[in-house]
């Protein structure tokens, strides 16, 4: 089961990023692995970079494209998805600040339906992997929900 961090990344520092990811994931990086006694400093560091997201609009993107497939559930800010054909399960948080993904797949079906959202950047701090989410927008066909 992987976990995946999902921000959203603010227009100025994407253009400054786009074509560095490298540098993204070691702010991030650093953020995790900061100490409680520069929560100040990083609460700002972390906020000069990413947007929060409205957990209303995403929740209702979501909801509305997955709503009629068998498989799909959602409460609250939480909503996961069982696809009995290709045994994929995933399960995805929206918090305000970013969002939460488990999945024992790769390329979640998740990520088809995210990846209208401009900006998001996607981290897997176990495996040191890290993406544009938009990038991986052409890879699955389940953008035709």
């Amino acid at each position: 089961m992987r976990t995946f961090y999902i921000f959203k990344i603010n227009k100025e520092y994407y253009e400054l990023t786009k074509d560095l990811p490298y540098n993204l994931y070691s702010a991030y990086l650093n953020i995790r692995l900061s100490t409680k006694n520069n929560i100040e400093y990083l609460y700002n560091e972390y906020f000069s970079f990413t947007e929060s997201f409205n957990r209303e609009v995403v929740n209702d993107i979501l909801y509305k494209k997955l709503k009629n497939l068998d498989g799909y559930s959602v409460y609250k800010n939480i909503h996961q998805f069982n696809n009995y054909y290709t045994d994929e399960t995933s399960k995805l948080i929206v918090f305000n600040s970013y969002m939460i993904l488990k999945s024992n797949i790769n390329n979640s079906s998740f990520f088809s339906i995210l990846s209208n959202i401009p900006n998001l950047f996607v981290i897997d701090f176990i495996s040191s992997d890290y993406f544009w989410l938009a990038k991986m927008k052409h890879l699955r066909a389940f953008n035709n929900i």
